[in-house]
């Protein structure tokens, strides 16, 4: 394979990665907005965050919707980047009771996103494909 054609398979599979997470992220974080008692609920049940109020996690939703548009654009990917991968590890580690005790499959699901997480931040100088040029 030539030089130019693994850059742009590197570049869609990048993308692709960025796109697959980003996607996930969007569905929790518009569950924060049509559903905040459900992500009062997740607060509570895996972080141990007791009564966080609507005003607090509309507050949560808005930026964390805004970070992962960036995150989408491929803008401040050290920083979008590295938001993403944490979050999404503690949200993984924190649901270990369904990897261990009450085995539920769809949680696995949570390992490939990560590691798609870590892959995109440590190769985030490579993904250029469809991100957006702002200083």
């Amino acid at each position: 394979m030539n030089d130019f054609s693994q850059k742009n398979t590197n570049g869609w599979a990048l993308f692709l990665l960025r796109l697959g997470v980003f996607i996930v992220m969007f569905a929790w974080t518009l569950d924060t907005f049509i559903s905040p008692e459900h992500s009062a609920n997740i607060f509570h049940n895996f972080y141990f965050i007791n009564a966080v109020g609507s005003q607090i996690l509309m507050i949560i939703g808005r930026l964390e919707m805004l970070i992962i548009l960036a995150f989408l654009g491929g803008i401040w990917k050290r920083w979008t980047d590295g938001f993403v991968m944490p979050l999404h590890a503690v949200s993984t580690f924190s649901s270990w009771q369904f990897y261990t005790i009450k085995i539920n499959l769809l949680f696995f699901a949570a390992w490939p996103m990560l590691a798609a997480c870590v892959a995109l931040y440590l190769l985030r100088d490579l993904d250029v494909k469809f991100t957006l040029k702002i200083s």
